[in-house]
């Protein structure tokens, strides 16, 4: 990714890890920006690296990947499921658990945060007080 400057580039190998060390409890398409996506594929090339990176994230099991676009090939095929709105903001919620508040750079990089955000107008800060309301009660996701 040469036309990437570093420090973005270390911002989205940062959000590729946070994603891959969640993705446990991810079902369904994956929350994540192309961006996230593209690193993570990077990875699954260095195939070594990659499943010993697999094996020190939480739960320990090697991320398969599979692509949306041998479906759009061949309808006969598989699909990932699509998630529910609720899985979605289980995953903000156990970021913001797991890794803090949303920081301004990250959100772009998270499709639910990002269209909270730019499509619905929450601020940053609104977000991440709705996504910690959510996470201290016991067993619900924020409402919405």
């Amino acid at each position: 990714m040469p036309d990437v400057p570093a420090a973005e580039l270390l911002i989205r190998i940062q959000e590729a890890l946070k994603f891959l060390n969640l993705a446990t409890y991810c079902e369904g398409n994956i929350p994540v920006s192309q961006e996230i996506d593209d690193i993570w594929h990077l990875w699954i090339l260095e195939t070594k690296e990659y499943a010993k990176l697999c094996a020190s994230l939480e739960g320990g099991e090697f991320l398969h990947h599979c692509s949306n676009t041998y479906a759009q090939c061949d309808p006969a095929m598989i699909t990932a499921p699509v998630n529910t709105l609720e899985q979605d903001v289980a995953m903000l919620g156990n970021y913001v658990l797991n890794y803090g508040p949303f920081g301004t750079d990250r959100i772009k990089y998270w499709l639910l945060a990002d269209h909270l955000v730019n499509k619905c107008g929450m601020t940053p800060n609104q977000l991440n007080e709705w996504l910690i309301s959510g996470t201290t009660t016991k067993g619900s996701a924020p409402p919405l």
